[in-house]
């Protein structure tokens, strides 16, 4: 991040993911171990609010980026290419920072002490619904994150085509088809911009939505977790919760998952 222009944004992701890491560990541990495991549960939304954070950031600077394209010229726009290279270490970056804090959720929920534990077992009910609202964080958080991966290899794609090169506008017309975008007539380039503007949209609005949603998914998950303990099967499935969604996070953080790779 040594473009001033994103230092914001990386101080953004940190200081999210440091408080999600804070309430995290501060609600894990003020806990009986027995109902340790239904709160970290509940605490996975607040780790996706780092990629959130992330991804409404980076949308609010791919218009601009794509804009410059007048300024510099289709193939000649390295400095805004580079940029959109930045974007994208910003978003892995958030999505290090979320693996980071599902493994030590999960350490958190495996984590054994002594002492009373609440009297009041968990509902088979309740149980469902504790796993069900982390996985509902994690399907609108990825929906918004996809759509803003898609508008940076969108503009990375658009900025790193040479028209004279068949080789380079192949790659181009490639990712722009992937999106469901035109990559033949006049109105290609205006459908790319409009989705762009969109993108733009989706992420700061939508980002500051479905960050609302996650902090309103895992408040009730605490709250009904909190005086309840619960059994080795319900430890089990949230633990198994907790790696998938941390590989998923390592994995984007390493540009290896698909619908969040850069070009």
């Amino acid at each position: 991040m040594g473009d001033p222009r994103f230092v914001p944004g990386f101080v953004l992701v940190v200081l999210v993911a440091a408080a999600g890491l804070a309430c995290l560990i501060a609600v894990g541990l003020s806990r009986p171990a027995a109902s340790r495991a239904g709160l970290v549960a509940s605490g996975l939304p607040l780790a996706l609010l780092a990629p959130v954070a992330a991804s409404a950031f980076i949308s609010g600077k791919v218009g601009g980026m794509f804009g410059g394209v007048a300024e510099f010229g289709p193939g000649g726009a390295q400095p805004l290419l580079y940029a959109a290279g930045l974007l994208w270490q910003l978003q892995r970056v958030a999505w290090a920072a979320f693996a980071a804090e599902c493994l030590v959720g999960l350490a958190l929920g495996l984590m054994r002490s002594s002492g009373p534990g609440p009297d009041a077992r968990s509902s088979a009910r309740r149980s469902l619904l504790l796993l069900a609202l982390p996985c509902l964080g994690l399907v609108v958080a990825t929906a918004v994150t996809q759509r803003v991966a898609g508008g940076v290899r969108v503009a990375a794609a658009v900025l790193s085509s040479d028209p004279s090169d068949p080789a380079s506008r192949a790659r181009s017309n490639a990712v722009l088809a992937g999106e469901g975008l035109s990559t033949e007539g006049s109105g290609s380039l205006g459908a790319t911009a409009r989705y762009l503007t969109r993108t733009t949209f989706i992420g700061v609005f939508g980002g500051a939505t479905v960050a609302l949603v996650l902090l309103g998914l895992a408040l009730p998950g605490f709250i009904l977790a909190w005086r309840v303990r619960f059994e080795t099967g319900f430890l089990a499935v949230s633990s198994a919760l907790w790696l998938v969604a941390a590989a998923a996070g390592i994995l984007a953080a390493l540009g290896l998952l698909k619908p969040l790779r850069f070009p």
